[in-house]
């Protein structure tokens, strides 16, 4: 128990306790200007001020573009986004640049056709076709994982949970797939009898895996997205997508979202079809399908060239927005409430509905983009990326 100085009266006391009643006060009324000062910037042209917020709390005061990143030039090079740091992955290694331009490390690999997938804190590196695999954090290799009897891996996948699915061959079966949770324990397992399983993921609130399988229908080529709970050995759903090859597709809000060689796709995880856009006479060019509730498709009249039609998408299967494009598109991507176009002459950040949010006239010679939450953008050349804040 503290003992009270009997010795005079307790004046000594009482400034600090107004002086802390005083910091409580300004402490309370920094944090009411702060929430009065999101809520007025979020009412604000759609948001933008309040994204431009946290974009400077995020990175400080660093409009504009800026060399961050430097590595060494391959052609077979991959770029991920590991929190902070940018992993580029290739055949021989695999290394991860810090925000300040560091090597964080500089592993040693040996891949014949690596593939990259980045969770929130993990990175798959698998090896297509291969029988190696690697799980990479921010401390280099977190484990690895090798195809059972010569068997080979034919895709790995993180969710932005950090859940890793793995499909692959399996003795006596035509494909298997595996999901395993962030700490790397085996939670679901699937072996394919009659179909082969060309891919698999597992949604982002972590209950389900949707799986690809490839199979024929009356002597018509065909995908199937089969999805099962993880709690489950029997399917919740499956949808059938007729002509139609899976190049890429996503789990988005309860959607899976499905980028076919002839037509792309929407369905819910009950099997039901959303939307199912045929591309007729038009040639898919490019797509992004990272928005958090919308996508886009980039088709072009000819299968070579730069005329074409950027249209998005809300997860209903609804237009929201169409625009004509003439210029050169390199790359497109979409992250959290905006679309990144890379064009040959310069960068455009949409919104969603394709108004323009931001432009950047040199992009010294970037090829590719990584979009970043709140419309910043990594824009990675040859040998270096940087970063674009709108």
């Amino acid at each position: 128990m503290t003992r009270r100085n009997e010795s005079g009266p307790s004046a000594p006391e009482t400034p600090r306790k107004k002086k802390g009643l005083f910091s409580r006060i300004l402490t309370l009324l920094l944090v009411l200007c702060l929430v009065l000062a999101a809520v007025v910037l979020t009412t604000m042209e759609d948001g933008s001020h309040f994204a431009s917020l946290r974009r400077w709390l995020m990175y400080g005061d660093s409009g504009g573009a800026q060399d961050i990143y430097a590595y060494a030039a391959d052609s077979a090079n991959r770029y991920g986004k590991l929190e902070n740091s940018l992993l580029v992955v290739n055949p021989n290694t695999a290394q991860l640049i810090g925000e300040d331009g560091a090597v964080l490390y500089d592993l040693t690999l040996r891949l014949a056709a690596p593939q990259l997938s980045v969770g929130s804190r993990q990175a798959a590196v698998c090896d297509a076709g291969g029988s190696t695999l690697y799980i990479l954090d921010q401390n280099g290799i977190r484990r690895t994982m090798k195809a059972e009897n010569g068997q080979r891996y034919f895709s790995a996948n993180l969710n932005r949970n950090d859940y890793l699915a793995v499909t692959g061959q399996k003795t006596g079966f035509k494909s298997s797939v595996s999901v395993y949770d962030p700490n790397g324990n085996l939670i679901f397992s699937f072996d394919s009898y009659h179909n082969y399983i060309s891919d698999a993921k597992v949604t982002e609130d972590g209950r389900s895996v949707v799986m690809v399988s490839l199979e024929s229908q009356g002597g018509i080529f065909a995908s199937r997205l089969l999805v099962y709970n993880l709690d489950s050995k029997e399917p919740k759903s499956s949808a059938s997508i007729l002509d139609g090859l899976v190049l890429d597709y996503a789990c988005n809000s309860g959607r899976v979202l499905a980028l076919c060689d002839k037509r792309f796709t929407m369905t819910d995880l009950e099997g039901e079809t959303v939307l199912d856009r045929s591309y007729g006479n038009l040639y898919l060019h490019d797509y992004a399908l990272g928005g958090r509730d919308f996508c886009a498709l980039l088709l072009g009249r000819y299968q070579a060239g730069n005329i074409g039609t950027l249209t998005t998408y809300d997860l209903e299967g609804k237009e929201i927005a169409s625009v004509e494009i003439s210029d050169e598109v390199l790359d497109i991507a979409a992250r959290g409430d905006y679309l990144a176009v890379l064009y040959g002459e310069g960068l455009v950040v949409y919104r969603r509905d394709l108004t323009e949010y931001a432009r950047l006239t040199d992009t010294d010679y970037a090829g590719q983009i990584l979009m970043e939450e709140g419309g910043g953008v990594l824009l990675i050349s040859g040998s270096s990326a940087w970063r674009f804040l709108p």
